[in-house]
């Protein structure tokens, strides 16, 4: 082998030992994704439902709920009986049907089995010819936790937006 050629092949290796490494994108989370993502939706899916122990179980045993900007935050089971009593009066003065439409979410983890999500919604409701009208819009800033083995809203805030 020719000095030539074997200083081509050190240059080589020692090119190729400077590449930048494949960037350490950490684990899939792929699957926790989804499983936040059927959560946000549950939110909305439960309450259109009129499901509010399933509402209600959405929440972790420490869970909290702050709607509206104001008020004491509400334990998962009291935003159940808050939100059923809210129904069960119409206090809100909308029509059924009514149907939660999500988007603009965001998740981003803080820990193995902890996250934080924002999302938006419009809240859909009959017009007075029946075709569907928002009636609000809200903004949704939460913090999540894997509470046996599934995802849970630690503390959900909504934010009227319109």
């Amino acid at each position: 082998m020719t000095i030539e050629r074997a200083a081509c092949l050190v240059a080589a290796a020692l090119l190729a030992a400077c590449q930048p490494a494949e960037p350490d994108r950490g684990p899939d989370r792929g699957e926790d994704r989804a499983a936040i993502h059927t959560l946000l939706v549950d939110y909305g899916r439960t309450l259109d439902a009129r499901d509010f122990d399933g509402f209600a179980a959405l929440f972790a045993r420490d869970g909290v709920y702050l709607a509206g900007g104001g008020g004491e935050p509400l334990s998962g089971a009291e935003a159940g009986e808050a939100m059923q009593r809210t129904f069960a009066e119409n206090a809100l003065g909308f029509a059924e049907p009514n149907y939660h439409l999500f988007f603009n979410e965001t998740v981003a983890f803080t820990g193995p089995d902890s996250a934080a999500a924002r999302s938006q919604s419009l809240y859909m409701v009959p017009g007075e010819d029946g075709a569907p009208r928002a009636a609000m819009m809200a903004a949704y800033d939460d913090k999540l936790v894997r509470e046996d083995g599934r995802w849970k809203y630690a503390r959900r805030e909504v934010r009227g937006l319109m």
